[in-house]
């Protein structure tokens, strides 16, 4: 039988950076809207009124950890904090993950700055921002390795305090009332606003802690180009936040107002990963040349465009149910041949944080690794062979891991391969990305005929992207799985990605219709 660490695939990415995917995205984008409520009282009076609550977190009715959310007045500018803290199993290993953000505005609702850290098996990934001008100036920092980016400023575009004043003024708390408005949030990328709907839907009588209470029902619907993600809060008359409901993907997600010792009480969460299990009626052989499956939507409808290429065709049947038709394509030297030259954006050949590739000791290794390389076919598999025996403790212990970290680490599971071997590519010249998707396991922890969540690398090479799978140690397409997304894992595609994967995580299913195998 195979243990956990020899599959260090079936691993469910975090969005930022990004295990876990989007789960603290949400709840910081919920948080930030309860304390733009919470900073006023449900009258007209533009009397200023601190924040300072705490509350439970939940994941499929488990508790996974705490937040804690303050908003005060400093030296006449408004400051809010929300800190989140969460521990999820993975195969029966805990992975802790705690992030904070702290924004700055002045009493009229200007952003003034912001910051933000993530940290992540001990590694913080730090954000900060500020406007200067006409311009947001955004820095990222991991390691030694620092980003700078500028992007317009939209005057219309509103932080924690800006909310604030715009809520206070449609009253929350009235039926029937809906709007729109544009919000900047560090988590959702700077470069452009994020358009949130906010529908007022009157007085409800919930339960928490056992006592009934009085509060007033909003949905909040953030509305992207990835696609929409939506929240449910409870606010008790003064507008504080008494309880909100998300969902990711199927798995439900709650928020409940608490005392502090409460919030700090441990919970005993399950195991999530097998909560991502699909299982089919039969194997996938290893010699399968192609295999159809459909897939289908459990609750609403498919939003995200699925991935397509030369071995991956997409057919839609309705908004629910697709069939993907998977072609394998062997890593042999007639499907290596090259094919006329594909313009390569940028972002495949720059470094970024997740894919550090101007870190000092990946370089080291790249060059170490491509020694003795006779061509750039031989160089990529030298690469792939050197990632897989690089990375010696495969494990579910890190949630999404930097090239940099996994590096000087030397453990992981799927991800860590994955943007590892991305890394050396690039430190060599070679244009590359991750993809995403499903992958088939013939067993895994005694249970058989499974597909997992799962990262792969992908170079580009001689005209076309090729598939090297270091984690698995397959290279070359095979027709066990399907791909979701492909993505050169900087700040834009990071927020794809984990779209995509909250809409997907348990809320499809998946079967086989056919098989196609060779002799």
């Amino acid at each position: 039988m195979q243990t956990r660490t020899e599959i260090p695939s079936l691993s469910v990415l975090r969005k930022e950076k990004f295990s876990f995917s989007l789960i603290p995205v949400l709840l910081l984008c919920a948080l930030g809207w309860e304390n733009s409520l919470s900073a006023n009282n449900s009258s007209s009076s533009p009397e200023f009124k601190e924040l300072d609550r705490w509350y439970e977190v939940f994941l499929n009715g488990s508790k996974i950890g705490r937040a804690h959310s303050t908003v005060k007045l400093i030296e006449n500018e408004v400051v809010s904090e929300s800190s989140f803290s969460m521990a999820i199993k993975r195969a029966g290993i805990s992975v802790e993950m705690k992030t904070r953000e702290r924004t700055r505005e002045s009493l009229a609702g200007e952003i003034k700055s912001f910051s933000g850290e993530i940290n992540m098996a001990g590694v913080p990934i730090i954000k900060r921002g500020w406007i200067e001008g006409n311009e947001i100036v955004v820095k990222e920092k991991q390691f030694f390795t620092e980003t700078e980016k500028r992007y317009p400023f939209d005057p219309e575009g509103r932080m924690t305090w800006g909310l604030m004043k715009l809520l206070r003024e449609k009253r929350f708390q009235e039926p029937g009332n809906v709007f729109e408005t544009k919000m900047y949030a560090a988590d959702f990328g700077m470069a452009s606003t994020t358009r949130a709907k906010i529908m007022s839907l009157g007085e409800k009588t919930i339960t928490i802690k056992g006592e009934e209470r009085k509060v007033y029902q909003n949905e909040i619907t953030l509305l992207t180009e990835m696609g929409e993600m939506k929240t449910v809060n409870w606010l008790d008359r003064d507008g504080f936040a008494v309880k909100t409901q998300m969902q990711m993907g199927g798995i439900p997600i709650e928020i409940k107002q608490c005392s502090e010792s409460d919030a700090k009480t441990s919970g005993d969460p399950e195991d999530f990963l097998f909560q991502t299990l699909l299982f089919l009626d039969r194997e996938i052989p290893p010699n399968a040349t192609s295999v159809r499956f459909n897939v289908q939507v459990i609750n609403g409808e498919m939003t995200p465009k699925l991935f397509s290429n030369r071995n991956q065709k997409i057919e839609w049947i309705n908004r629910k149910n697709l069939i993907v038709d998977v072609r394998a394509e062997p890593w042999s030297a007639n499907s290596l041949r090259k094919e006329s030259h594909q313009k390569v954006d940028p972002e495949y050949r720059e470094s970024n944080l997740m894919i550090d590739s101007k870190d000092k000791l990946i370089r080291q290794l790249a060059k170490n690794a491509g020694q003795g390389s006779k061509n750039i076919i031989d160089l990529s598999e030298n690469l792939f062979r050197f990632t897989h025996q690089y990375i010696r403790h495969k494990n579910f212990s890190v949630g999404f891991g930097t090239a940099g970290e996994t590096a000087r680490s030397r453990e992981g599971d799927c991800t860590e391969h994955a943007v590892f071997l991305a890394a050396l590519g690039r430190v060599l010249g070679i244009p590359t990305r991750v993809a995403t998707g499903l992958v088939f396991m013939r067993e895994f922890e005694n249970k058989k005929n499974i597909m997992g969540f799962h990262m792969w690398t992908e170079f580009h090479l001689n005209g076309k992207w090729r598939t090297l799978d270091s984690a698995l140690k397959k290279i070359g397409s095979h027709a066990d799985r399907i791909t979701f997304s492909v993505s050169s894992l900087n700040q834009d595609s990071l927020l794809e990605i984990g779209f995509s994967l909250a809409e997907m995580i348990g809320n499809i299913k998946v079967e086989i219709e056919r098989i196609q195998s060779s002799q």
